[in-house]
């Protein structure tokens, strides 16, 4: 039993110390352990309590089973209380995202136009998608379908389109941002979930062809499923943050439109997440390695990177944008995200930046008080520019 315990300890121990140094700085930031990396970071820091509660009950099954009869148990049960202690802390940070998101949103709406009272997370059961599923599998060109997420009986709502991520090679529509659709469709919104042609295979420009042709199918098409076309807004988290961005500052280039160049393809609004902004940009360490991956998986020509980074492509007149990023992001550098904010900022383009304290690449993939804030103040800003 003695040994048990002292294993269990050691165990603990080890494993809450992981899950602390992820959860602050995870020290693997290259591909493709940085997915490794991710995955605890988000776990550790999305579910902190629970994470910390497990932590403690490991600790007390490793004590009661006689680990403190040794100095390295003992040594590893403190080690794990310890762990505890810091896991749960991580909390502070998680509780103060409503601030951060606040203020992103007085800075975009003004201050004081809208107040963000994000409750507790209890909708794990909103993040079905059976539930709003109006339509699923839908061809919109290209052989390319989407899905319209709706409450029965809605009419003249507002539409959000939805792209997914997956580093512009993998992904579907079916997979990423569920709470916020859900979120959305339970307050009377009409949400489409695309696809859209996926690198290597596919290169450059088809990925934002199809995206382009999703708008212009959603406005000439969305009224038959209680959508309404005057309003239409982009999301999309990482690659799909990436492409919501380029299609909502490119509305009507007619480069991205081969075919279909007469469509009204503007957006007005968008919500890109802990997105790619300049595909030119090198990673935090000086390397290459988003620029690399970039060109071998979907561009080809040097002179279309400029054209598909959304930092190159905001004017003045772009719609208004809610751009949220994690400043522990271990896959995409915050970096993006702050110098695409500051060039919106310097040329007068509407825009309110969030960057959340110790979020991870994906952070909203889990039901935490973090995913319910975002989801609110999102429906806060899109609320509000539909409304005018």
């Amino acid at each position: 039993m003695t040994r048990t315990g002292i294993a269990l300890a050691v165990a603990a121990g080890v494993g809450g110390v992981a899950l602390n140094v992820f959860a602050r700085r995870t020290p693997w930031r290259r591909a493709p352990w940085h997915l490794a990396g991710m995955a605890a970071g988000v776990v550790a820091t999305e579910l902190s309590v629970p994470v910390a509660a497990a932590q403690l009950g490991a600790t007390g099954v490793a004590a009661a089973l006689g680990a403190g009869r040794s100095k390295i148990g003992a040594a590893a049960l403190a080690v794990s209380a310890g762990a505890a202690v810091g896991l749960a802390a991580l909390q502070r940070p998680a509780a103060e995202t409503g601030r951060h998101l606040q203020g992103a949103l007085d800075e975009v709406l003004g201050h004081g136009t809208v107040t963000l009272n994000a409750p507790t997370p209890a909708w794990p059961g909103k993040f079905r998608r059976g539930e709003f599923i109006a339509a699923e599998g839908v061809g919109y060109g290209n052989d390319q379908v989407l899905d319209v997420w709706r409450k029965p009986g809605v009419t003249g709502a507002p539409v959000l389109i939805q792209v997914h991520g997956g580093a512009w090679t993998s992904g579907d529509r079916r997979q990423q941002n569920l709470p916020l659709l859900a979120h959305l469709a339970d307050r009377g919104w009409v949400c489409v979930a695309i696809d859209y042609r996926l690198g290597p295979k596919n290169r450059w420009p088809a990925q934002i062809v199809d995206v382009k042709r999703a708008i212009a199918w959603v406005r000439a098409n969305i009224e038959r499923y209680g959508g309404d076309p005057s309003f239409i807004a982009i999301t999309g988290g990482s690659a799909g943050g990436h492409l919501a961005a380029l299609a909502a500052v490119t509305g009507n280039d007619p480069a991205f439109q081969p075919g279909f160049e007469d469509a009204d393809t503007s957006i007005q609004a968008g919500v890109p997440l802990y997105g790619v902004y300049d595909l030119d940009a090198r990673n935090e360490d000086g390397s290459s390695g988003l620029r690399d991956h970039v060109r071998r998986v979907m561009i080809d020509e040097e002179r279309d990177v400029a054209a598909a980074s959304p930092i190159h492509r905001i004017t003045p007149d772009s719609p208004p944008l809610l751009v949220v990023h994690g400043n522990r992001d271990e896959v995409v550098s915050v970096n993006q995200a702050r110098e695409f904010a500051t060039r919106a900022r310097e040329l007068g383009a509407p825009i309110g930046y969030a960057e959340l304290p110790y979020a991870h690449h994906a952070f909203d993939s889990l039901p935490s008080a973090r995913t319910a804030a975002t989801a609110h103040a999102v429906e806060l800003f899109l609320s509000q520019l539909a409304k005018h």
